[in-house]
């Protein structure tokens, strides 16, 4: 069950973002994720008992890329430590 609920709730936050921001193009709305989508890896936290295979920090990078985008930046993406993921 708790895949179920995760995995639903992920798709309408997903959906719910991009309808945002297209909605509100003067905000930006964005995603990330702090692992590798690519690579299959997550940062280790609380969270997962520290099973992860990236520090915090690590985890942090995506996080911080969105947090210091310029008035230019992108809307409506999902980022990981790499770069954009697509949808």
């Amino acid at each position: 069950m708790h895949e179920l609920a995760y995995t639903s709730s992920k798709a309408a936050l997903n959906m719910i973002t991009i309808r945002y921001a297209q909605a509100l193009p003067r905000v930006k709305f964005n995603l990330a994720t702090p692992g590798e989508v690519a690579h299959h890896t997550f940062a280790a936290t609380d969270m997962n008992h520290h099973t992860g295979q990236l520090t915090a920090a690590e985890g942090a990078d995506p996080i911080v890329h969105l947090a210091t985008l310029d008035a230019d930046g992108p809307t409506g993406i999902f980022i990981d430590r790499l770069g954009p993921v697509a949808w």
